[in-house]
């Protein structure tokens, strides 16, 4: 017979026994320290925050992976559901908090603040922004990292807040503080040309996400003085600002992150026209890149075909290439960009028209593109597209599965998508060569037919809206 400790009864216990012992259960405890920390740090790498316009790292795909492949016919499990003003403002998700820039109908544009886990409004912070846009409502995305929240309203109202305590630390005007002083006020304009010429707003709002870079946030105001336009995160005050790179009349991209042959970009995709010229006699759209450092202009080039409306951000495949797509005819252009004796060298890989995206950014993950292509807009192949790197389509879920302007969510094997008309959300595996189709269930009341806005992604927990209610699911695996 033995006692707990291995030791025979009435045995002493020498000092060296004793180091001895203690030393195995020193080691014993710091194996199970070892093992639960590990367990906690596998659950914590299988969530993730949404903290900005295309999630993690701006691709519109999410590592989460312990998510559900099967729903009832009601869809997932409702958590919450929030009263919201009309718009297109999709949210951010950050440290088990919600975040939407709401626009109110009394004129205000609101920041408001939700419990992730319940949807209760911890707070909001107004300001006064008048106006009445076409397609009114909210616009843009907030972006949220530990210490501040950024955002940018419709009317070029861009503010930062402190996280905590949501006090507003800076704030400045895209579009008052850039005009450009030789057209700006003045007697009334007496032709359509002139009219045009004073154009400082886009036709339907500013629409862009805040793009974080280093200690500075970056953004477009594109006006005919200022493109884009650095600030430094805690101050406000400007790091560096650039010239005309497109007119923001019928500009929406966001500025985009790349680092291309090892160089930190930022990139923009413009239109110079005139904004009454049809699809056909628009020119190309602009694509510029800057130094993401020093706003230092690195190289320009354009769309190998007419480009009226840029909305969808140009999305960065590798060290040396880029993907575009558009509608009205654009399709897909992937360019490839190097430096070569000292100068950057930008090539278009491959055009077509194998899909045609016109609001919602594509897509990478696992090596593959996915675009919503609308059928109005001149894609080969419709609905939710997959195209190899090549530009090659591997499959479509159109013509029967159509999704109009709804948007597209891929987390690890599981595509989420939103039809813009209805408000089903459709669930697709996309793991084997062909998609195949999981699940639908209508999730919003669709108010307008305008359920347009991007989804985000957080803990198992899908947050969505459409022109009246924002809503989070259990996309959780049970």
């Amino acid at each position: 017979m033995q006692d707990l400790n291995g030791m025979p009864p009435g045995r002493r216990w020498t000092p060296h026994a004793v180091r001895v012992l203690v030393a195995l259960h020193a080691i014993r405890q710091l194996a199970l320290i070892a093992l639960l920390l590990g367990a906690s740090l596998t659950t914590v790498c299988q969530a993730a925050d949404w903290p900005r316009l295309g999630g993690p790292d701006g691709t519109g795909a999410s590592p989460e992976t312990q998510l559900a492949k099967s729903w009832p016919a009601t869809g997932p499990r409702p958590l919450w559901t929030n009263e919201i003003g009309e718009g297109f403002a999709g949210p951010a998700i950050y440290a088990n908090q919600v975040f939407l820039l709401d626009r109110l109908e009394d004129g205000r544009d609101a920041l408001r603040c939700f419990e992730l886990a319940d949807g209760r409004e911890r707070w909001r912070e107004t300001y006064d922004a008048p106006g009445r846009l076409p397609y009114n409502g909210s616009r843009n995305v907030p972006t949220v990292d530990e210490p501040r929240i950024y955002t940018v309203g419709p009317y070029g109202h861009a503010r930062a807040y402190d996280r905590q305590s949501h006090r507003l630390l800076w704030a400045h005007h895209l579009v008052e503080d850039f005009k450009d002083p030789r057209v700006a006020g003045g007697p009334a304009p007496e032709t359509r040309e002139q009219a045009l010429l004073r154009t400082q707003l886009p036709r339907w709002g500013m629409t862009q996400a805040p793009l974080l870079y280093q200690d500075l946030v970056i953004l477009a105001p594109q006006t005919q003085t200022t493109g884009l336009v650095a600030y430094e995160q805690t101050t406000g005050q400007i790091r560096w600002r650039t010239g005309y790179l497109g007119r923001n009349w019928y500009s929406h991209v966001s500025p985009c992150l790349a680092k291309l042959d090892g160089v930190d970009q930022v990139i923009m995709l413009a239109q110079p026209s005139d904004p009454e010229k049809s699809p056909a006699e628009a020119p190309p759209a602009l694509l510029t890149s800057f130094d993401a450092r020093t706003g230092t202009l690195l190289w320009t080039n354009a769309t190998p075909k007419p480009y009226k409306l840029p909305i969808p951000q140009p999305l960065p495949i590798d060290d040396h290439h880029l993907f575009i797509t558009g509608g009205y005819g654009l399709g897909c252009v992937m360019y490839q960009v190097a430096r070569v004796a000292g100068k950057w060298d930008v090539k278009i890989q491959f055009q077509n028209q194998a899909a045609a995206a016109h609001l919602h950014m594509p897509v990478l993950s696992h090596e593959r593109i996915y675009v919503m292509s609308f059928k109005e807009h001149g894609g080969q192949n419709t609905g939710l597209v997959c195209l190899n790197l090549s530009g090659t389509a591997l499959w479509q879920s159109g013509p029967d599965q159509q999704f109009d302007f709804g948007g597209l969510l891929i987390a690890g094997e599981l595509a989420f998508v939103m039809h813009g008309k209805t408000g089903e959300l459709n669930l697709f595996d996309i793991a084997q060569p062909q998609a195949r189709w999981l699940a639908k269930a209508k999730v919003l009341d669709a108010k307008n037919n305008q359920v347009w806005a991007p989804m985000a992604l957080s803990q198992g927990k899908l947050v969505f809206r459409d022109q009246h209610q924002l809503r989070c699911l259990d996309a959780s695996a049970p």
